[in-house]
């Protein structure tokens, strides 16, 4: 979609009234942030500057039963992928803008994942040996147990980390292989004529 609502492309089969209504909110919120990022610095207590935010690049709307998120790939092109979100799952409203060089929302952090049941059960002394009764030669420097993730497939520990990661995951996989192929063919959107 263009940034002031017209449907460019969709895939079927769509409901296009709901279609239109989705886009013409997604304009609003997408159009109010980016003016809130162009808003001229202000003066804080200290009287030093505050630095403009980043150029918005990717906004996520969680709603109570999907999540929409939308990516800047032209100045006149949105990508936009509504995702549903699964019935035992309970979120209110929320919106995330991120702008150019922000972090990437929702945050991935495999590397707190829960420790594996096997190294629960080594517990250390001060001297660092294992207190399971072994001789004071195991030491758990020379063998460190696996974390669950280590045994996961991406698929599970994509889907362990949720929804909306997935669903933002594609997005970014889409819009990278899209601004591919505008960049090997020259494209570029050109300016909505509904503005001019």
């Amino acid at each position: 979609m263009s940034p002031n609502g017209t449907l460019l492309a969709y895939s079927k089969p769509v409901d296009i009234k709901e279609l239109r209504d989705q886009a013409a909110l997604i304009s609003i919120v997408w159009k109010d942030h980016c003016v809130e990022r162009q808003k001229s610095p202000s003066k804080t207590d200290s009287g030093q500057d505050v630095r403009l935010k980043p150029a918005l690049r990717t906004l996520t709307v969680e709603t109570e039963d999907c999540n929409i998120v939308v990516r800047l790939l032209q100045p006149e092109l949105l990508l936009v992928l509504v995702g549903t979100v699964p019935p035992h799952k309970r979120q209110k409203f929320k919106i995330t803008a991120e702008g150019y060089g922000d972090a990437r929302y929702p945050e991935v952090d495999l590397l707190s994942s829960r420790p594996s049941a096997s190294s629960r059960l080594l517990q250390l002394d001060g001297a660092g040996n294992s207190s399971l009764g072994l001789s004071g030669e195991h030491s758990l420097s020379k063998s460190k147990a696996p974390s669950i993730t280590s045994n996961m497939s991406q698929r599970e520990k994509d889907i362990r980390t949720g929804t909306l990661h997935v669903q933002r995951k594609r997005l970014d996989a889409l819009a990278d292989y899209v601004l591919k192929d505008f960049e090997d063919t020259g494209f570029v959107m050109p300016a909505d004529s509904d503005l001019q």
